[in-house]
């Protein structure tokens, strides 16, 4: 990369990104938080049914479809 970028663009650029990675990482986390909460709602009703069936597996699955939107700004 030959290229001089200025302090300025470079900081407004970082902070610009930044603020979407953060945004990004906290609806990925309180996806998490809901996801870790239903399985614990599924293991109370196994649970509730004498634990006939299979046990649901302790980590759940990463899909991260979940229903927000975020701006691909990049």
């Amino acid at each position: 990369m030959g290229q001089q970028v200025s302090i300025e663009d470079a900081l407004e650029a970082f902070r610009k990104r930044h603020g979407e990675v953060a945004d990004e990482n906290v609806l990925l986390r309180a996806q998490v938080a809901g996801l870790e909460r239903r399985v614990g709602e599924l293991e109370q009703q196994l649970a509730g049914q004498g634990g006939t069936q299979q046990s649901a597996p302790s980590e759940p699955e990463s899909s991260f479809g979940g229903s927000y939107s975020t701006d691909d700004r990049s």
